[in-house]
């Protein structure tokens, strides 16, 4: 999967200097990362609709809503792709401090998500019903995890 290509891209050695007027490995490398999430975002959105069955009044509560929740998401991911491009710039000088640091962003990471879902379960009860919700977070959680996997397999473990 794409996740999988930018991981690869972040745990990749670039040149340092680039001809000038062309764009700097990190600026392709953020351009990139961009591309891939509106992609993602995309996939998202079209498993929902291919598995929520909404009706158009249901379907017109849900999306405001949902895009709320992506925003607030959104976030987590930008702190997610400065964790990765972090690790991977000290993966060789890792000591135990800097591992430290990483190992408790990552914690902090998932603790805000875990609230920002917290805080939807109550948006989203407020437009859909419970079935509609517990559906909507077991796709929603099974689609994290394919990529939370796609990525802890790529990334390399501390030495």
């Amino acid at each position: 999967m794409k996740t999988l290509l930018v991981i690869v891209l972040l745990l990749t050695p670039v040149a340092a200097f680039s001809a000038p007027g062309t764009p700097t490995p990190d600026a392709r490398l953020d351009s990139y990362i961009a591309l891939l999430r509106t992609d993602l975002k995309a996939e998202r959105a079209a498993v929902i609709v291919s598995n929520m069955h909404f009706s158009d009044a249901e379907a017109n509560a849900f999306w405001p809503v949902y895009n709320n929740y992506q925003k607030e998401l959104s976030t987590v991911g930008d702190e997610k792709v400065a964790l990765i491009k972090d690790y991977a710039a000290h993966l060789n000088q890792l000591d135990d401090k800097k591992a430290a640091e990483l190992t408790a962003r990552a914690l902090a990471m998932e603790e805000q998500r875990l609230e920002i879902i917290k805080k939807y379960l109550g948006e989203f009860g407020k437009v859909l019903s419970a079935k509609q919700v517990a559906r909507f977070f077991q796709l929603d959680m099974q689609m994290q995890r394919m990529i939370d996997l796609q990525i802890a397999a790529e990334l390399p473990l501390v030495q």
